[in-house]
């Protein structure tokens, strides 16, 4: 600004003092006052004119960027009226590859809206994003696990009736996990249908009480090996809650199957006396009140009669560790109650 004053005023006086060799040096000495005064004035306005413009812009506190990649970094400034400018790259084990580790200004800054945010990306390190390999072949898997600089680990391979063959099923580590330049990614590969193959598979157990499992792996000639327990009060006691060998994978006769199963916690092992109450409500017919009892033994039916309504029921009874009622009218459920 100071600068263009300068150039103005000199261009100013050169053209006057031409004007003046004409006109006089009165004349010359007014002309070159009143615009040189024009001059001041104009650049007074301007600069009044702009400090009213930028005190108008809303105040913006600058969002932590750090880690975020630039498009994810663009769509959180451009929300709040804020630019950003990459200004560089820098190595750093500890960031993935095209992430944020600065920016200027800091994050929690106060300034106006349509700042300019100045961000370094990291070029990379030793750590890096795993790759969603879900759905696509294994030859294209192997080609992206090449590119990230990540090697394939064990590769297991099952029957399956949704996924076509050679295709992943599953990956461990998951995709967007975080991990070390060079680990391995283990596979499961689509074998395709196992009806084309006719090879017996593993059933699915999970669900099952463990005596229904024995007869099914009985009727398959496999072997029921360990049982391990694991406290669960949310099933019945001896559901199975894991399996190995998985459903799906190849077995034969030597196999050997190993599970686990619910078991209830010392809680749920004490029975105890509780009482039902209820209050038919009012009205003109007779009621059906039915009571069921959800405990550590299942769920039993305690209670059915009919009643008049305004009867009022009072029901003791016996349940298993943690319980609840369930009061039907009319076969309508109309109450649960804790025990």
């Amino acid at each position: 600004m100071k600068a263009i004053l300068g150039i103005l005023i000199l261009i100013s006086v050169m053209l006057l003092g031409f004007f003046s060799l004409q006109q006089g040096i009165k004349k010359f000495i007014k002309l070159i006052l009143a615009t040189f005064a024009s001059i001041v004035f104009g650049v007074l306005i301007f600069n009044q004119l702009m400090g009213i413009v930028v005190h108008q812009k809303k105040e913006i506190m600058i969002p932590d960027l750090t880690g975020r990649t630039v498009g994810q970094a663009f769509q959180i400034l451009s929300d709040q009226d804020l630019y950003i400018k990459k200004v560089g790259e820098q190595y750093n084990e500890n960031i993935p590859d095209g992430s944020i580790i600065f920016q200027e200004p800091l994050p929690g800054s106060v300034v106006k809206e349509g700042k300019v945010i100045k961000v370094i990306i990291s070029s990379g390190g030793q750590v890096i994003f795993v790759s969603q390999l879900v759905g696509r072949s294994l030859r294209e898997a192997k080609i992206l696990l090449r590119q990230t600089g990540l090697v394939l680990g064990e590769e297991t391979g099952i029957y399956s009736e949704e996924i076509k063959k050679d295709f992943v099923i599953a990956q461990d580590p998951s995709p967007e996990e975080i991990v070390a330049r060079g680990s391995m990614i283990n596979l499961v590969i689509s074998l395709g249908p196992a009806r084309e193959a006719e090879v017996p598979l593993m059933v699915n157990l999970l669900g099952q009480n463990i005596k229904s499992a024995r007869k099914i792996l009985r009727d398959m000639n496999l072997s029921l090996g360990e049982i391990k327990e694991t406290v669960n009060d949310s099933v019945p006691q001896g559901t199975i809650l894991k399996q190995e060998p998985h459903t799906g994978e190849i077995v034969d006769e030597n196999t050997i199957v190993k599970v686990t199963v619910a078991k209830k916690s010392e809680e749920h092992k004490i029975i105890r006396e509780a009482t039902v109450y209820y209050e038919v409500s009012q009205g003109v017919l007779d009621r059906d009140v039915l009571i069921v009892v959800v405990d550590g033994q299942g769920e039993r039916e305690v209670y059915h009669k009919i009643h008049s309504p305004g009867t009022k029921i009072s029901l003791p009874i016996q349940v298993l560790g943690k319980a609840k009622a369930k009061i039907f009218v009319n076969s309508i459920l109309v109450r649960e109650i804790e025990l």
